[in-house]
C-alpha cells in the first residue's frame, strides 16, 4: 500500500518537476540571448555599426580585421571582446603559415556557455565535417574538433529566395548585361516554375513585377546559405568584393544572393542603427535557431555544420523567410529560428530587450519583424 502511494506521489510530482526545469532552462537560455544581444549592441556603439556577417561558411575570424565588412569572420568572432573573451579573440592575433593551423584548432576548441543553449546541449567540443576547409590570412586548413553555436543573427525575411523587385534597385550599380540566375513562376500556373537566366536589363523589363519570381535558381529556398554562397578565394578577392555596394554584388558568382538581405546581418554588412527604420524595437537582432534533434553532437544538419567562429552561413544566421520551429528529429530547417523549448524560442530585438515568442507567430508579422526597413512596422506582439 504504502509504495503503490509513492508511486502515484512521484507520478504527480515527476511532471512539475520536470517543467520547472524546463522553465529554468527556459530562462537561462533567455539570459544567454540577452548577453549576447549587449555585446552586439557594444559592438555597435563601440564602431558605429553592428558586426559584420563575414564572408562565408569557410571563412574565419582575422583578429587584426576589426567588426566590419573587412572581417572574414562570423559576428560571433567580434562580440567575443564583449563577453569578457577578448583572450580568445586576440589568441590568432600574428599568426602566420606555421602556426596558424594549431592556434586556430585550439581557439574553435574552447567552450563558451553563453553561446550554448542549456536545453538542447551543453557548451562542448563535437567532431566537425572532415570535408570542410577553412580560410584566414594565414593559409587554408581543417579542423579536425570545434565547438557550435545554438544562437544566429537576424539575416532578414528574404534567406536563399531574395525578391525579383531588387533588381530594379540594382540597375542602377550594375551593368545591364549582367546575367541574372532568377526563378520564374508564372502567374496563374505556380506549379510551372523554371529556372532561367538572363540579362539584368531583360529580367528587370518582363519579371520586375512577378510577384512568385525570386533571385536564384528555383528550388533553392530551402537550400542552406552555404549551399548558396560563393567564397572569396583569398583576402585580396574578398577586399574587391567588399568594396562593391551590396546591390552591386548581384554581379558575383552567386548573384549576390547572401548580400541581398533585409536583416541586421549579410554578408560583408555594415548595418547601422540610423538604418534600421522600421525601429530597433520592432525589429530581430538575436534569436534562437533550429537544430534537428538527432543533431545535436554531430555537427551534421545542415545549419550547424560550421564552427562557431566561421563567416556567413546558416549556422550563425537566420531568416524569417519561414516560420520558426520546435525542433524535431530527422527534419532539416537551416534557415529558421528555432528552440528544442516547448514554450516557443528566445529572440532579442536591435533595443535590447528579449522575448520569448511563440512558434506560431504571424508569417507577416514574423517577417516583418526580421526586415529592417520594409515599411510595414510589425509589432511583436506580448
Amino acid at each position: 500500500m504504502v509504495v503503490a502511494l509513492v508511486a502515484v506521489l512521484v507520478a504527480l510530482l515527476l511532471p512539475a518537476v520536470q517543467a520547472c526545469r524546463e522553465t529554468a532552462r527556459l530562462q537561462s537560455c533567455r539570459n544567454n540571448v540577452r548577453q549576447l544581444a549587449a555585446a552586439t549592441l557594444h559592438v555597435e556603439s563601440a564602431t558605429g555599426h553592428f558586426p559584420s556577417g563575414g564572408w562565408g561558411p569557410n571563412w574565419l575570424g582575422v583578429a587584426e580585421r576589426g567588426s566590419d565588412a573587412a572581417q572574414p569572420g562570423g559576428w560571433t568572432y567580434s562580440v567575443l571582446p564583449y563577453l569578457d573573451a577578448n583572450q580568445l579573440h586576440e589568441f590568432v592575433t600574428g599568426v602566420d603559415a606555421t602556426t596558424a593551423a594549431a592556434a586556430y584548432q585550439q581557439m574553435v576548441s574552447t567552450p563558451l556557455a553563453v553561446f550554448s543553449c542549456p536545453g538542447r546541449r551543453p557548451a562542448q567540443v563535437v567532431s566537425l565535417p572532415a570535408s570542410v576547409s577553412y580560410s584566414t590570412a594565414a593559409g587554408v586548413f581543417a579542423l579536425q574538433v570545434g565547438t557550435v553555436g545554438d544562437y544566429a543573427a537576424s539575416g532578414g525575411s528574404t534567406a536563399t529566395c531574395p525578391p525579383i523587385a531588387l533588381l530594379e534597385q540594382a540597375i542602377k550599380v550594375v551593368a545591364c548585361n549582367t546575367k541574372v540566375t532568377f526563378c520564374h513562376v508564372p502567374q496563374g500556373n505556380s506549379c510551372n516554375y523554371q529556372t532561367q537566366s538572363l540579362s539584368l536589363s531583360a529580367t528587370e523589363q518582363g519579371h520586375a513585377d512577378h510577384d512568385g519570381d525570386h533571385i536564384g535558381p528555383c528550388y533553392s529556398c530551402d537550400d542552406d546559405m552555404a549551399a548558396i554562397a560563393v567564397n572569396p578565394q583569398s583576402l585580396t578577392e574578398g577586399d574587391t568584393w567588399r568594396a562593391l555596394v551590396p546591390l552591386a554584388r548581384l554581379a558575383l558568382p552567386d548573384n549576390g544572393i547572401p548580400d541581398l538581405q533585409d536583416g541586421i546581418v549579410h554578408r560583408m554588412s555594415r548595418v547601422t542603427s540610423a538604418i534600421v527604420r522600421d525601429g530597433l524595437s520592432n525589429t530581430y537582432l538575436i534569436g534562437e535557431k533550429y537544430v534537428a534533434a538527432n543533431r545535436y553532437t554531430s555537427a551534421s544538419d545542415a545549419g550547424d555544420n560550421r564552427v562557431l567562429f566561421a563567416g556567413y552561413s546558416s549556422s550563425n544566421v537566420r531568416w524569417a523567410y519561414d516560420p520558426p520551429a520546435q525542433d524535431q528529429v530527422g527534419v532539416s530547417r537551416p534557415n529558421v529560428f528555432g528552440s528544442p523549448h516547448r514554450a516557443g524560442w528566445n529572440v532579442s530585438f536591435t533595443d535590447g530587450s528579449v522575448r520569448t515568442m511563440e512558434f506560431d507567430v504571424d508569417a507577416t508579422v514574423h517577417a516583418g519583424l526580421a526586415a529592417r526597413d520594409d515599411g510595414r512596422f510589425a509589432r511583436p506582439m506580448d
